[in-house]
């Protein structure tokens, strides 16, 4: 039996967009700490998040104008291919390139390349690494009639596990009862699957391929295709009875235990997108934190149901086969993935320098965090905040100006209706303020700041 290996293999770590060539990104791939950035040759390098000098995190760092990264605590500068190229402490110019040479102040970096908008990461240090990544490609998006560049790869990093959340993109009947409410899903409309089957072999390095049925009664007549390709794809094609189609592109990305990155991109012509003349006026960028942030309740509702599962499997010392009952025909994907994992995979990703701590139930502040999941590293988000945060400070210091204004106006014995004028301004100014507030409280938590501080996944 051919056993699977986590590290020799392409992970996607981030789409493109949502990183800054001019800074150094700090990630988790595996347990590992990396640092991603580009250097004077405009190449993608992924290193250890570590210096050799005092082991602080070389992603506190920057890029100097050189084009190598730079150690924020004592300067010390290293190439993209992890050597070290100077030591500002070390005059003597022998005993500087002794240092530099010096295997002590080498940093191992992993090969990378940026295909259909992402950042791929080869996850080994091994020695071959860079030769062995040439041998493998990464597992992309496929071929689709769709136009692929229509929609953006959105990325949040989640408090909850991989195989959990890979789990859940194999049991598409939860939608209809998790997500009521959404989308047209509802309990009510909800149908039995009639096919839910294995076509093909289930292998270690090729994964496994699921055809199923629908589960609602407007996809009751589809036709659908899940491609598990390792270690983190899921590629999902719907066929409609009437012609229409559509692509879930999924990547599910282990970070580290208990956290899980989630990259995905969904294509289909099942529906027109409908088009906002005054909000299309807007900056790109706020058109796209502003969809972002109004879109966190189906995934909220996702991780309400994971995070109560990894809590009851962590109190529990049986095997899921034990743990689980699964009588419905429905269950076919959760079982095959769980297999392949248990008989190719050592039943859970192999991390990395990192050990595996025991299972930490989240608070609702931690579990519905909106910053650590996603703002921050969205850069629409980003700088839709830093924006709204200028709108809201212009809002109260104009509220002001308009209250001292009306104030005056009164001292000089104005007519009334004069004196109301700055007067009501201001107290429109000061209600945008606030609903500027409570806007800007959707990119940071889900946590509501007014009235009790209790997520309503259903309001």
């Amino acid at each position: 039996m051919t056993h699977f290996s986590w590290t020799k293999q392409w992970y996607p770590v981030t789409p493109i967009s949502y990183i800054e060539p001019s800074h150094l990104t700090a990630i988790t791939l595996l347990g590992k700490k990396l640092v991603i950035w580009r250097d004077q040759q405009q190449k993608w390098v992924a290193m250890d998040d570590v210096c050799p000098h005092k082991l602080v995190q070389l992603s506190l760092g920057s890029i100097d104008k050189n084009g190598n990264l730079m150690c924020r605590h004592h300067g010390w500068c290293f190439d993209g291919t992890g050597k070290c190229t100077n030591i500002p402490m070390l005059s003597d110019e022998k005993a500087l390139e002794t240092a530099c040479k010096s295997e002590r102040s080498q940093i191992t970096t992993y090969p990378t390349q940026v295909l259909q908008g992402l950042l791929w990461i080869w996850a080994d240090n091994s020695p071959t690494a860079f030769e062995d990544s040439t041998l493998k490609q990464p597992v992309l998006m496929p071929e689709f009639q769709l136009d692929s560049s229509a929609t953006d790869w959105f990325m949040s990093e989640v408090p909850v596990g991989y195989t959990v959340s890979f789990e859940s993109s194999f049991d598409p009947s939860h939608a209809q009862f998790l997500h009521n409410g959404i989308a047209g899903f509802s309990p009510e409309r909800a149908i039995p699957m009639e096919n839910f089957e294995v076509s093909g072999e289930i292998s270690a390095e090729n994964g496994f391929t699921l055809k199923h049925s629908g589960y609602n009664i407007f996809n009751k007549d589809m036709d659908a295709t899940r491609q598990f390709s390792p270690p983190c794809s899921n590629t999902t094609i719907y066929k409609y009875s009437n012609g229409k189609s559509a692509l879930f592109q999924l990547y599910f990305v282990p970070t580290k235990p208990g956290y899980c990155k989630h990259i995905g991109k969904f294509i289909t012509d099942t529906f027109a997108q409908k088009r906002n003349f005054w909000f299309e006026l807007l900056p790109k960028y706020l058109q796209t934190g502003l969809r972002h942030s109004s879109s966190y309740k189906l995934s909220n509702q996702d991780l309400s149901m994971m995070h109560s599962q990894a809590v009851n499997e962590s109190l529990g010392d049986k095997p899921w086969q034990k743990s689980y009952f699964m009588p419905s025909l429905a269950d076919v994907g959760i079982v095959t993935f769980r297999k392949w994992l248990d008989e190719f995979a050592g039943g859970k990703p192999a991390w990395q320098g990192m050990k595996e701590v025991p299972f930490q139930e989240l608070s609702d502040e931690q579990l519905y965090d909106i910053w650590h999941r996603h703002t921050k590293h969205c850069p629409s988000c980003r700088q839709s905040l830093v924006l709204i945060d200028k709108v809201q400070d212009f809002c109260q210091n104009f509220t002001a100006v308009l209250a001292i204004l009306g104030l005056l106006l009164i001292v000089v014995n104005l007519p009334t209706k004069i004196v109301l004028i700055p007067i009501l301004l201001s107290l429109l100014s000061l209600i945008c303020s606030y609903r500027i507030g409570l806007i800007r409280e959707r990119f940071i938590s889900s946590v509501p700041k007014k009235g009790l501080p209790v997520v309503d996944l259903y309001k």
